[in-house]
Order: structure tokens, then C-alpha cells, then sequence
């Protein structure tokens, strides 16, 4: 902890006589695509005589919707200057003297920020139907075989993190 603070001072002190800037990053990407596979195979075994037809068809449909915002250091300083003039005027019996004192007092307010926010990943997977189909020709006989799966989406974490620090001076 003790490193932490004197980091944050260290800091103060250089950005003390910088103005305000805010850095804010947004990026958004969103990318789609489709795949479909098909697989298709036979084959003869001896004997009895079979032909299986084997048809695979698989379509994966992914969007990546990624937003980032960051914020980084925001710097605010503010100066403020008082002037302060007393005149004293002293009267003696050889010469008139008078004598100005100025007094200045300057104070500042000095406000640090930090946040960052992590990035928000929004991950959807969508499997549709997964169409198997057999088709076993055997003796006299023919078999049609579908299998269907079931569809699946996923949707992943949202994270946000924050720390605002201010110092006053």
C-alpha cells in the first residue's frame, strides 16, 4: 500500500499543472459467419451387399460483439489566486512613509480520476439442427436414419470495473 500512495503522489505532482483531458477508446466489432458442412460416404462390403450414404450437415452461425471503453487518467487542476493588499500608512514627525504589503495565497484543487472499464464480450454460438441422415441399402430392405440435435447458444461475461481517486490540495 505504501508504494500504491506514493505512485498516486508522484503522480499528483507531475500532472499538478495540466489541464483536463478525458481519453476515451470505443471499439466495436461484430463479425458473423456461417459454416456448413457436408460429408457424404459410402462403401460395399462383401457378402450381403450394403451401401450406407452417410450425409453430415452442420451450420455454425458465431457473432462476436466486442465494445471496448476505456477511460483513462482525467487530470483536473484548479488554480485559484487570491490577492490580498494592505497599505499601512506610518506618520512620524520627520517623514511621511508608507509601506504596501501584498499578501498572495494560492490554492489548488487538484481531482484524479482513473477508470477503466473492461471490455464487454458478448459471445453467441448457435448450433442449428444437426441433420444426420443413414441410408443402408441391405437385402430387399432400405433404412433412413435421421438424427436431429438440439440448438445451442452461449452468451458470455460482462465485466466492469472502476476506481475514481481524488486528492485535494
Amino acid at each position: 500500500y505504501i508504494y500504491i500512495y506514493i505512485y498516486i503522489y508522484i503522480l499528483l505532482l507531475l500532472l499538478l499543472l495540466l489541464r483536463t483531458y478525458v481519453v476515451v477508446r470505443t471499439y466495436v466489432r461484430t463479425s458473423s459467419y456461417v459454416r456448413t458442412y457436408v460429408r457424404t460416404s459410402s462403401y460395399v462390403r462383401y457378402g450381403t451387399v450394403r451401401t450406407y450414404v452417410r450425409t453430415y450437415v452442420r451450420t455454425y452461425v458465431r457473432t462476436y460483439v466486442r465494445t471496448y471503453v476505456r477511460t483513462y487518467v482525467v487530470v483536473r487542476t484548479y488554480v485559484r489566486t487570491y490577492v490580498r493588499t494592505y497599505v499601512r500608512t506610518y506618520v512620524t514627525l520627520l517623514t511621511l512613509r508608507t509601506t504596501t504589503t501584498t499578501y498572495v495565497l494560492t490554492l489548488r484543487y487538484v481531482t484524479l480520476r482513473y477508470r477503466y472499464v473492461t471490455y464487454v464480450r458478448t459471445y453467441v454460438r448457435t448450433y442449428v439442427p444437426y441433420v444426420r441422415t443413414y441410408v443402408t441399402y441391405r437385402t430387399y430392405r432400405t433404412y433412413v436414419r435421421t438424427y436431429v440435435r438440439n440448438v445451442r447458444t452461449y452468451v458470455r461475461n460482462v465485466t466492469l470495473r472502476y476506481v475514481t481517486l481524488r486528492y485535494v490540495t
